[in-house]
């Protein structure tokens, strides 16, 4: 489980530091922008996949 640990704080280093080597403001701000649109598409098709299952049965 330590192994596991030290191989998730390794690869959140790296996302941390891929992120402040982002010099662009507009750069992030798209990133965090596609980041919620992503999050929101998938509530928005879970939904609507819910929805649709429903109105089968």
């Amino acid at each position: 489980m330590n192994k596991d640990f030290d191989e998730l704080k390794s690869e959140l280093q790296a996302k941390l530091l891929f992120w402040n080597n982002i010099k662009s403001k507009q750069t992030k701000a798209f990133l965090i922008l596609v980041f919620f649109g992503v999050i929101g598409l998938k509530v928005f098709t879970t939904i609507l996949t819910f929805d649709w299952l429903a109105r089968l049965l």
